[in-house]
């Protein structure tokens, strides 16, 4: 292990040093979390227990800053090289692109008098639905798309309205749980 952490740590440095993406090894997030996931199953205690804490530490400093890094670039990039990219920071520039072309296509509608593509982009945030868990009980309720939900036990899940989620959060009912694709 030890030669491989030192490994990611070279990635980070030649990353850190650099103002464009360096070629990384596709698999190297993939490479710590295996490496925290060992670790965590080692039942260490006293010393031995403070050196696998301190190596977990690193690995998981390495991992965020190498994340942070290269996903700044990609933010501040004005084209973006994909073939230097791993599939997890695709999985992340596909999401800032698809934000910027929500964007432009806000902004060209606006400027281009376009009221039906508005209303269209408006609707389909008012019925996007998302999912939460409550933590509480609460009784049924209509949402903001007039559909009825509920009535809910605490630790069940549910797509609701994103509107509605966020006063579910804000009441401290329901936790808003990632919208993950895979």
């Amino acid at each position: 292990m030890e030669g491989s952490i030192k490994e990611i740590y070279e990635y980070l440095s030649r990353e850190a040093s650099n103002g464009s993406l360096q070629e990384l090894d596709p698999m190297v997030y993939r490479r710590i979390a295996e490496m925290l996931n060992a670790l965590k199953g080692y039942g260490y205690e006293g010393i031995d227990a403070k050196i696998r804490d301190s190596l977990m530490a690193m690995l998981s400093d390495i991992a965020r800053l190498m994340l942070s890094i290269r996903l700044e670039k990609l933010k501040d990039s004005g084209s973006i090289d994909y073939s230097k990219l791993t599939g997890e920071e695709l999985y992340v520039a596909l999401a800032e692109r698809e934000l910027r072309l929500r964007q432009s296509l806000l902004l060209s509608s606006i400027l281009n008098g376009r009221s039906k593509v508005l209303e269209a982009m408006a609707e389909r945030a008012a019925s996007t639905l998302v999912p939460v868990r409550f933590i509480k009980q609460v009784d049924a309720f209509t949402g903001r798309d007039d559909a009825r939900y509920g009535p809910f036990e605490a630790e069940d899940v549910a797509m609701v309205p994103f509107q509605d989620a966020i006063e579910l959060v804000r009441k401290g009912v329901a936790i808003e749980l990632p919208l993950v694709e895979y």
